[in-house]
């Protein structure tokens, strides 16, 4: 079985969000300060704030995206790992119907998907923002 330590877990993905987070704050306004011209006039400004507004939203939505989607990829590996649905010290009650063997493995790998799909989609929801911000430049 798989020992249930949570301490570890959250502060491997905190420093992961912090370090991506990071990453692409840097690299995003590095790529703004390139290809933004020195010198604004009002509407251009107020359409760079709009597009920074709604940059920064994106990316403050995107984070807890991908920290919820790199949980469900670890309850779905933790139901790969012990080939049991619902995986053992999840807090179910005793009643629950047991998934064992293939079908759990099954499970395991479809939720271990729709957790990489949650992780891609949160990463790729400030470039959406960011392309969305550009139509009002």
């Amino acid at each position: 079985m798989i020992k249930s330590s949570k301490s570890p877990v959250i502060l491997v993905m905190l420093v992961t969000l912090i370090i991506f987070g990071g990453a692409l704050v840097y690299f995003t306004m590095e790529y703004l300060s390139q290809v933004t011209k020195p010198e604004f006039s009002s509407i251009d400004a107020m359409g760079h704030q709009i597009g920074m507004w709604l940059l920064v939203v994106t990316m403050l939505a995107g984070m807890p995206a991908v920290g919820m989607g790199a949980y469900v990829m670890y309850i779905g590996s933790r139901i790969h790992v012990t080939q049991q649905w619902p995986p053992a010290g999840m807090g179910f009650r005793a009643e629950t119907p047991v998934m064992l063997g293939d079908r759990a493995m099954l499970v395991g790998w479809s939720v271990m998907g729709l957790g990489f799909v949650l992780v891609v989609s949160g990463l790729m929801l400030p470039v959406v923002g960011w392309k969305f911000g550009n139509l009002f430049q």
